[in-house]
């Protein structure tokens, strides 16, 4: 038995070259939508107006074509769904590099007010020379401001991460490896992080550190004692009233808790060695050659080279004496 062709009239117009193989994939696409119960004469006068109308009209008139067709033959438009179309959605992938990308959409009422806390974080900082727009574009200016939305959360006393305040996670290094900032070391014993990532993880998350001899054996599982105490970081708060980077005016809750001297080297965690830093100057303390020190119980700061040749020692000016909320 002999099966008809589904849109003769179009493959016989793009045999003869009249038409484009992407006006018959349009033609045939239009064809197929329209409902079952359209009479097979409609069918054909239907196809017999697109292919002259393809035969001297391009893809975009021909779209148009389509749709007005399909509108007068269908003016109930597609079943609607069982379920309705869910106002926000979020998706995410975990890439082999244990990096996650994300895809959603928020209705209007929720992108408002995400928006009103993600764009004030991801603003320039013009009073703060190290924070150069050229260097760090819009994109991960956003990306930083939606960590910071995250590590708000983290904190708070109900938030429902397994710690109740910051991030719970376990960090597998060898002791070597973190001393030395080489290497990688293996994140919730799935995603390998860099040595330098695993010391920032190591000032101020509270991480389960899972130190290795040079065999791979567990030489120690945690130190209670090196996590910032809710006690000491309010205390943090009064004496440094924000970031103590120079030209940073973050406010205390948006900072993390720095050992000047670092953790593994033995460096204690109580208010003589720590420091509030933002996630960028944070980040940037640990991977640039700018130092810092205490001097009289306070943090000061070197630049590098190229920044000061003279490398002159500099404090946070901008931050009044008087106490800020934290």
């Amino acid at each position: 038995m002999e099966i008809p062709a589904a849109a003769p009239l179009t493959g016989q117009a793009a045999a003869e070259g009249a038409i484009s193989p992407q006006h018959a994939d349009a033609i045939v696409a239009a064809l197929r939508s329209i409902p079952v119960t359209v009479s097979v004469e409609e069918r054909e006068r239907t196809e017999k107006t697109l292919v002259d109308l393809a035969r001297h009209a391009g893809m975009s008139e021909l779209a148009q074509g389509c749709q007005r067709l399909r509108d007068t033959l269908d003016p109930d438009g597609a079943e609607p769904r069982e379920t309705p179309e869910p106002a926000r959605s979020m998706r995410w992938h975990t890439r082999k590099d244990g990096s996650i990308k994300f895809d959603g959409y928020l209705d209007p009422i929720s992108g408002a007010k995400t928006l009103a806390l993600l764009e004030p974080l991801a603003k320039p900082r013009k009073d703060d020379p190290s924070d150069n727009p050229l260097v760090r574009g819009q994109a991960e200016r956003n990306g930083d401001a939606f960590m910071e939305m995250v590590t708000l959360a983290a904190s708070h006393p109900e938030s429902p991460n397994r710690s109740g305040t910051r991030a719970d996670l376990i960090v597998t290094i060898t002791l070597n490896d973190l001393k030395a900032k080489l290497g990688k070391a293996c994140l919730d014993m799935v995603t390998d992080i860099t040595a330098s990532e695993a010391r920032i993880l190591a000032c101020d998350c509270k991480i389960i550190p899972a130190i290795l001899d040079t065999e791979g054996q567990p030489l120690e599982m945690g130190r209670a004692k090196r996590l910032v105490t809710e006690a000491i970081r309010y205390m943090l708060a009064i004496r440094d009233c924000g970031c103590a980077f120079p030209g940073c005016t973050r406010k205390p809750r948006h900072c993390e808790a720095h050992h000047v001297l670092p953790w593994h080297a033995g460096g204690k965690t109580d208010l003589g060695n720590l420091v509030l830093l933002c996630g960028y100057h944070h980040r940037l303390l640990h991977n640039s050659d700018w130092t810092l020190r205490m001097v009289n119980g306070h943090p000061e700061f070197t630049p590098p080279a190229f920044l000061d040749p003279w490398r002159r020692p500099r404090t946070n000016t901008i931050h009044t004496a008087q106490p800020r909320a934290a």
